[in-house]
């Protein structure tokens, strides 16, 4: 099982989590900004035909398809942020720890923001192993669930270009059973090449950003707050596309 932000150290158990939409505690809904309201999508929005659950999978399965020596998540810089990206949105990965990202990005795509969530498999050990979709969706739901009462809900934000984005809380989703093509360095250290999996949590989508620079700051909580920083520069083209050897489906 992996999360888009704090493997490891976040819980025990390596999970991490939200609270759910009611009762969630009143650090979690934070007041409208006129800057963030008008770049965060809502969360029932498609872009280009696909829903906020769908897009969370393929966020998983660009992760997953990329080797663990140069995968995003474990990234220093952003010097690999640009790897495997392509469409009309844009990856942000999660990290273990703190770290501040400086990100090229083509002018015109959506952005991808990961929060805190979850995944189980069927090629993890348990409790992240599931047989089939019923199993793997309980699995990565109960995982973030469980994260509620570990930590201080209220050390959860996210600002773009310095608002806040509000009602966090509204952007939990679980997704469809997706596959999972893994090369063979994988973030796992799995032998298996492909693998089926449910992940649930949080994460938002950002309309286009304009040319120029912006800043995305992600600060979750855990035995200590992760603040992953992203200095993003929007370009025209493709600049922000590189070429990196991952996994693909088998033919």
């Amino acid at each position: 099982m992996r999360c888009f932000s704090g493997v490891a150290a976040v819980l025990v158990a390596v999970l991490i989590g939200l609270a759910a939409a009611q009762g969630v505690p009143s650090g979690f809904a934070q007041e409208a900004t006129p800057g963030a309201s008008s770049t965060v999508l809502p969360p029932d929005a498609e872009v280009d035909g696909v829903d906020l659950a769908e897009w969370s999978a393929r966020s998983w399965q660009w992760s997953f398809s990329l080797p663990a020596a140069s995968n995003p998540f474990v990234d220093e810089t952003g010097a690999w942020c640009g790897y495997g990206q392509s469409g009309p949105v844009f990856f942000l990965a999660g990290a273990a720890g703190s770290v501040e990202r400086s990100c090229v990005i083509p002018a015109g795509v959506h952005v991808f923001v990961p929060l805190l969530g979850s995944e189980c498999s069927t090629i993890e050990p348990p409790p992240f192993f599931g047989r089939d979709e019923a199993e793997l969706r309980r699995c990565a739901i109960e995982a973030v669930d469980a994260a509620e009462g570990a930590f201080d809900m209220d050390a959860m934000r996210l600002t773009v270009d310095g608002h806040d984005v509000p009602d966090l809380a509204a952007y939990r989703v679980t997704t469809p059973r997706f596959t999972l093509w893994l090369p063979e360095d994988n973030v796992l250290g799995a032998t298996s090449r492909v693998a089926d999996s449910v992940a649930d949590g949080y994460q938002v989508m950002l309309s286009p950003l304009g040319e120029g620079e912006h800043e995305v700051v992600i600060s979750v909580p855990g035995p200590e707050t992760t603040t992953v920083t992203y200095q993003l520069t929007v370009v025209s083209g493709h600049a922000a596309v590189r070429d990196e050897p991952h996994a693909t489906p088998s033919t």
